[in-house]
């Protein structure tokens, strides 16, 4: 063993342990030094010829780099044949951090699955399940050790097999009561891991995970309530069980099974008086907690609006905010609950504050009369104009309000007036003379950039003209840029509009404000694949950028231009690992738009069925028939794309029937859905549906 881990081998363990926390903070050690995420070539080198030491460092940085240094696989296996552990283990931790595009070194791993360290099984397990393939032998191995007398391998093994084998393998539905017993394990990793895959596999481990609902070891009821909160609807028939944990001894569980109730969203009747009497807890996180899970219900939860009005006036900070964001997940609009917002408005903790605005946001036009009186006081001035954006077209009425403010002489406020009647599109229609005014005069500065963004989202086309001839003269770049974009939004078809814009779009991208970045990716979504200059911007913000929203689009910018799986793959493999619900989303589609050059993420895919909100799971079905288009897969993804011919976005709609014309199923729920979307409201819909159906019924 080297000089460098001459202490007892099992530190590594702690490595292990570690290996999760280290990718995420390394990753972004590297992008605050500047350094280019895409060459590996230094790294590389360090493992070809430096030290133990230096070999051990750079695959522990190429593995952080993940789908990055997918040109680093076959180094990195050569590599793992060495004598030094450590560097070993390092090289198989690597290879399952790069996921999905280090599929060509899974049969590297196969010998691992024999070694005589148990550590080196349970990380060549992980490094295959994060691949997601493994050959016939490796399969073999990998059933062998779920059967293992070691809980730790074992569970390691059977999360290994439901990527690989998918959770209806035999060997893995036979496995759940082995896993439901590794809840009670001392070690906390085991317990850990057996949570996981129970998730993992999905409904089929409601069941076995509800009749332990009641088990004497509270680590078991503990993870039990947590299991069954994260399958949502799907453990319905868990309520009758989890209830009874509301009364449990230890307050963990009570806040465990309030949570899990909430995200089941079922038995209103029954389950919210039983929330609602928690709100009387002496524990104050229980009732937070409480106030969350009533909160899921949203309109249903009316019943407890008097218990959430008095938690206004609670001491702790948490308490009152939580309850505020409830009030407005019940979206109820009687006067006193919009009073007791507008009067939080006022509370000495600004996370209050902005619960409150974001609970009369989601009121919606009931509390715009209440939030207009407030604009006489300048101190929330600000913040009310923003909830007014929030509502959208339901604050249509504050339009004539806002566009008095637009003569303040605050710049601040001034902005986020133009950003509030543009978040109102064609609702905010009555501002359109007094913005047509701002754009055409040539001193009014940002305020034409201001005016030319709202006009653009009303959809104004009389500004077309005044836009192009800005972008013929000398102007900051804040206005230009704003003209380029408006001018795509107005003009989407008009190819002519592309070398005029284009410029201003890009430089528009290292803006320091996060809706100039994204209204400009938007652009490019927009302009497709005539904006293929944008390609590095794309790519630099779908790896990096802070802003969530600027990420997604980025990432749908690079399906639009038809970027190519060489340029877009390991973003896009990346990016599913997110933990921002719409970044994953958007990585899926551009997955599914890559198609077959893709299909090394089929695995990740397949696993997304099961698991996110039903909007992320709907993509997943649509993307893996697209990147593998196998009669397995769409046998699974039917289900979800039948889900997604309900979708309230025309575009979902149309994507799922194009598909389903493409799967070869002519079953009764496959014709029946499509025949309705033929009679569709959105033109584009129908279209889809029809030539689905032709597709579907052409006798051959």
């Amino acid at each position: 063993m080297s000089r460098f881990f001459s202490v007892a081998f099992l530190i590594l363990t702690f490595v292990w342990l570690s290996i999760i926390h280290a990718e995420s903070t390394l990753a972004s050690s590297l992008q605050e030094d500047g350094a280019d995420l895409s060459d590996v070539e230094s790294l590389l080198g360090r493992l070809e010829k430096g030290s133990i030491e230096e070999r051990i460092d750079a695959v522990n940085q190429l593995g952080a780099l993940g789908p990055y240094a997918q040109s680093a696989v076959d180094q990195i296996v050569k590599a793992m044949s060495t004598d030094d552990l450590a560097l070993k283990y390092e090289c198989i931790a690597a290879l399952g951090q790069i996921g999905p595009l280090a599929h060509d070194a899974s049969d590297s791993l196969t010998p691992m699955l024999t070694a005589d360290s148990n550590l080196f099984q349970v990380a060549a397990l992980e490094s295959l399940r994060r691949i997601g393939t493994a050959s016939p032998d490796a399969v073999a191995l990998i059933r062998k050790l779920s059967q293992d007398s070691d809980a730790s391998a074992a569970t390691s093994a059977i999360r290994c097999l439901v990527m690989i084998a998918g959770e209806n393998d035999e060997l893995v539905r036979n496995s759940i009561p082995r896993l439901v017993k590794a809840l009670g394990d001392k070690r906390t990793e085991v317990r850990n891991e057996a949570v996981l895959t129970l998730v993992e596999i999905g409904p089929a481990a409601v069941p076995a995970v509800t009749a332990v609902l009641s088990d004497a070891d509270y680590h078991v009821r503990l993870s039990a309530c947590d299991i069954l909160g994260q399958f949502g609807s799907d453990a319905a028939s868990a309520v009758p069980g989890l209830l009874p944990r509301l009364k449990d001894k230890e307050d963990l569980v009570v806040r465990a099974a309030a949570t899990a109730l909430g995200r089941i969203r079922s038995e209103p009747d029954r389950v919210l008086p039983a929330l609602i009497a928690l709100l009387g807890n002496k524990s104050t996180p229980i009732r937070i907690v409480a106030v969350r899970a009533i909160a899921e219900f949203g309109p249903l939860s009316k019943g407890a609006i008097p218990q959430l009005l008095t938690l206004l006036s609670e001491e702790s900070v948490m308490l009152r905010a939580s309850a505020a964001t409830a009030l407005g997940s019940i979206q109820d609009g009687r006067p006193e609950v919009i009073d007791a917002l507008v009067g939080a408005l006022s509370d000495t903790d600004g996370s209050v504050t902005v619960s409150a605005a974001n609970a009369l946001a989601r009121i919606g036009s009931p509390a715009v009369p209440a939030l207009v009186s407030k604009l006489s006081h300048e101190a929330f001035r600000g913040l009310i104009v923003e909830v007014l954006g929030e509502m959208g077209g339901e604050a249509e009425s504050a339009v004539p309000a806002l566009v008095k403010l637009l003569n303040s002489d605050d710049k601040d406020l001034r902005r986020e007036v133009y950003i509030s009647l543009a978040t109102m599109g064609p609702k905010a229609g009555a501002a359109t003379s007094a913005l047509m005014t701002i754009l055409q005069n040539p001193e009014a500065a940002e305020g034409r950039a201001g005016a030319a963004y709202v006009l653009a989202h009303i959809g104004e086309k009389k500004a077309v003209p005044v836009l192009k001839e800005i972008l013929k003269t000398k102007q900051t770049e804040q206005v230009s840029r704003a003209a380029a974009w408006a001018i795509v939004k107005l003009e989407p078809e008009n190819a002519d509009n592309v070398g005029i814009v284009m410029p201003h779009l890009i430089q528009a991208t290292s803006s320091e404000i996060s809706l100039v970045r994204k209204e400009a990716m938007s652009a490019f979504c927009t302009l497709g694949k005539s904006a293929g200059d944008a390609l590095p911007c794309l790519l630099e913000h779908a790896e990096s950028d802070a802003d969530p929203s600027v990420k997604a689009l980025s990432l749908q910018g690079l399906a639009k231009i038809q970027a190519t799986a060489a340029q877009s793959l390991p973003v896009a493999v990346a990016s599913l690992s997110d933990p921002d619900v719409t970044v994953r989303t958007a990585a899926r589609y551009l997955l599914g738009s890559l198609g077959e050059a893709a299909h090394s993420a089929a695995p990740m895919l397949r696993e997304s069925l099961r698991r996110g909100d039903q909007l992320e799971r709907i993509v997943s079905a649509w993307a893996l028939v697209h990147v593998e288009p196998t009669p397995e897969n769409f046998e699974a993804a039917i289900p979800l794309l039948l889900k997604g011919m309900q979708s309230p976005n025309p575009g979902v709609r149309a994507e799922v029937a194009i598909t389903l014309g493409t799967s070869g199923t002519k079953s009764k729920e496959v014709l029946s859905a499509l025949e309705t979307a033929q009679k569709d409201e959105d033109s584009q819909v129908k279209e889809a549906a029809k030539e689905a159906l032709s597709k579907l019924t052409k006798v051959p």
